[in-house]
């Protein structure tokens, strides 16, 4: 389970939602947009000048993606530029928004980062042996200045010099998203910044996460729902399981529903209603067919299996994530109200444009933000009672839960007996995903239902959480007292 490290980057981007959505409160928008860079990274803040005007130029960038727009379109647009869009942008009909790429790369800021090369360390000693130099087949390495150089014009990757250093003294620097991305969609370009391939990215968020220079963003829909908010359209909201905690561990779910209503949603839901639907239906399917049955409320896994396994493509569930379920029942029941998710996840952005139910798709960081500058404080709240839910359903948040509640409602058809005779595998990150899909593919493993989570540790460790994951997991086994066994 990933360790969420509060550094920088998030405090950056958190404090960004915070102006944006402040100054469209106040209505000095339009007014300050051009200069929240300066608002938010003053002079005072620094001693080197340098540095300020360079993380100035980042967050220049940033907010584009912030305000939901197409990096490809308007990577060249100053942001005073933009004033003049701005309503189209809030009402979600410019033709600057984005509509296709949830993950995206700044490549002004990417070009920094170096990687995919070897390097030799402070550890080389210059010993007598010189094995680098020796195995070297393009004569790339010589000493200089008592240790071992490499020479980039003749160096072709092959690693053979790092594999002979008994020091271990020369080391291959990979970029932090490369290293991260087990869906092998990141490759560097001509200009030495990275790209991403959209047709094999499954969106999982992981390159997002490690990029220590904020290089990678997904473009926000939080400006576009804030609108409608303050605009009085009808909408509805709801929330993942991974919900939990994520407001304070002293903050309950019931608290949370509230707050949701103070900022001027006109409907709340919770998605664990449609996790239990999706057990449900899933187990139904699962003992109709009698066969391994992939689950479906992971988009990132399923994306990763659809692109990279046809032998178990065809096993994926048919049966849709549990905020697709929910949004089409709410969509039959209010077809005049558009659906708001909120929860922890980069893929469900994806998930809401393919299939066309979930209107927009916001991140608790998202949230937390529109709740700061509102002045709607969870934990002073009494709480709104929840819908009928199971604790299975809630489960659905950690991984393990998906396969426990497909376990649970099959063993309310068959019994428990039946049930136990059960394999049931799940598996923690993208990394793991791809290591169990080839185990199954080859028969080292027999499996009946395999769950899939894109995230290390589940929807709780996603990409938008606020909350140190470990915290979120130890408030779901208390609050629902389901011990989650795969």
């Amino acid at each position: 389970m990933r360790r969420l490290v509060l550094n920088n980057i998030i405090k950056i981007r958190r404090r960004l939602y915070l102006e944006l959505v402040k100054n469209y409160k106040n209505q000095t928008l339009k007014e300050l947009l051009p200069k929240l860079p300066k608002i938010l990274i003053p002079d005072d803040d620094y001693t080197d000048k340098l540095r300020v005007l360079y993380e100035r130029e980042v967050l220049r960038e940033k907010i584009k993606l912030a305000i939901g727009l197409d990096y490809s379109k308007v990577r060249d647009i100053e942001l005073y530029e933009m004033v003049d869009f701005l309503e189209d942008i809030l009402n979600d009909t410019s033709d600057l928004l984005e509509r296709e790429k949830f993950v995206d790369v700044i490549d002004k800021v990417c070009s920094e980062c170096p990687g995919g090369r070897y390097y030799v360390t402070d550890l080389c000693r210059n010993c007598i042996a010189h094995s680098c130099e020796n195995v070297c087949p393009r004569n790339a390495i010589s000493i200089v200045n008592n240790r071992a150089s490499i020479d980039y014009s003749k160096c072709v990757n092959c690693g053979l010099c790092s594999l002979a250093c008994p020091y271990q003294a020369i080391i291959k620097l990979e970029r932090p998203c490369e290293t991260a991305c087990s869906s092998k969609a990141i490759s560097s370009s001509s200009e030495e910044h990275v790209e991403i391939d959209q047709k094999k990215c499954s969106t999982c968020g992981a390159c997002y996460i490690a990029c220590p220079f904020g290089a990678i963003e997904t473009p926000s829909q939080i400006m576009q729902v804030v609108h409608k908010l303050a605009t009085n359209e009808k909408l509805i909201a709801i929330y993942a399981p991974s919900a939990v905690a994520q407001f304070g561990s002293k903050v309950t779910i019931q608290q949370f529903k509230e707050a949701l209503r103070k900022i001027g949603f006109s409907k709340v839901f919770e998605v664990a209603i449609g996790a239990d639907m999706v057990a449900e239906a899933e187990a139904r399917h699962f003992l109709e067919n009698g066969e391994l049955m992939l689950t479906s409320c992971c988009p990132a896994f399923v994306h990763y299996v659809e692109k990279n396994s046809k032998e178990l493509s065809q096993h994926i569930s048919p049966v849709p994530s549990p905020m697709t379920l929910l949004s089409e029942k709410l969509k039959e029941e209010f077809p005049k109200y558009k659906i708001v998710f909120i929860g922890p996840c980069i893929a469900k952005k994806r998930e809401a444009k393919e299939k066309k139910l979930t209107d927009y798709v916001l991140t608790f960081e998202e949230i937390g933000a529109i709740f700061a500058a509102y002045g709607v404080e969870p934990m002073a709240l009494k709480g709104e009672k929840l819908e009928d839910a199971s604790p299975y359903a809630w489960n659905f948040a950690v991984h393990g839960g998906v396969g426990n509640a497909v376990k649970y409602y099959i063993e309310k058809c068959k019994g428990k007996e039946s049930a136990g005779e059960l394999k049931i595998v799940a598996a923690n990150g993208i990394q793991e995903c791809s290591k169990i899909i080839k185990d199954v593919v080859s028969g080292k493993i027999k499996v009946d239902i395999f769950e899939g989570m894109g995230c290390d540790g589940g929807c709780i460790a996603g990409p938008g959480v606020l909350i140190e994951p470990r915290i979120a997991a130890n408030n779901l086994k208390k609050l629902f007292n389901v011990e989650v066994k795969v």
